[in-house]
């Protein structure tokens, strides 16, 4: 983060005390197929295409199985704040996740995300599907306090015809240390994740499943 960046949002984002980790569960179920979404998901390449703060995204090196490969995210809002890192990325199309964590950034001492897919069954009657987001790290700090629940409406052109929707979990964990940044997390995390499950269900409306 450069210091133009730094005093803009120290302005605005009160400062944190200390280096902290800050994690987040997103729910949601997602009228496609595990599978499809799975494969969605697996395509970072194409993340800057559709993903929200993100501008470029590239495979580097892949496994020789093809299960796991490294590649370059560049997030942000620039010119204010960008941040170019490498992720390793694991797939396994058996358990239906997706596991990412940072190998190689500046602005983070650890970004780390994982994707769980389940087939669930569609409802037999009519009527509204509702997502849930759930905030782990508030429910489980020993405050007592009660996990914040969000509800968004699934879109009403998602295909009702499938024989299996997809519970989906999303979880993103991010650990800082930069005061400010740590600061800035508190009010952004819970609706970037929020919206990035949101992108990835728009992407499988956008892309057939048996592309």
């Amino acid at each position: 983060m450069n210091a133009a960046a730094r005093a803009l949002l120290s302005g605005v984002v009160p400062a944190a005390a200390s280096a902290s980790t800050k994690k987040h569960v997103e729910r949601r179920i997602v009228r496609t197929r595990p599978s499809h979404l799975h494969r969605i998901i697996s395509d970072v390449e194409s993340y800057s295409k559709f993903l929200p703060l993100c501008t470029n995204s590239k495979v580097i090196r892949r496994s020789d199985c093809g299960t796991m490969f490294d590649a370059t995210l560049t997030v942000g809002l620039p010119p204010l704040l960008t941040e170019e890192y490498v992720s390793r990325v694991k797939l396994d199309a058996e358990a239906m996740t997706v596991e990412a964590r940072s190998i190689k950034s500046t602005t983070f001492d650890s970004l780390r995300s994982r994707w769980k897919l389940r087939s669930v069954q569609p409802p037999r009657r009519e009527g509204r599907i509702h997502s849930k987001a759930t905030d782990c790290h508030k429910a489980g700090d020993g405050s007592g306090g009660s996990a914040q629940n969000n509800s968004k409406e699934i879109p009403t052109n998602a295909s009702d015809d499938a024989d299996e929707w997809c519970d989906v979990e999303f979880e993103v964990e991010i650990k800082v240390s930069d005061p400010v940044i740590v600061g800035a997390l508190d009010r952004i995390l819970e609706e970037v994740a929020g919206k990035q499950v949101s992108a990835f269900e728009r992407r499988c409306l956008q892309i057939p499943e048996h592309q």
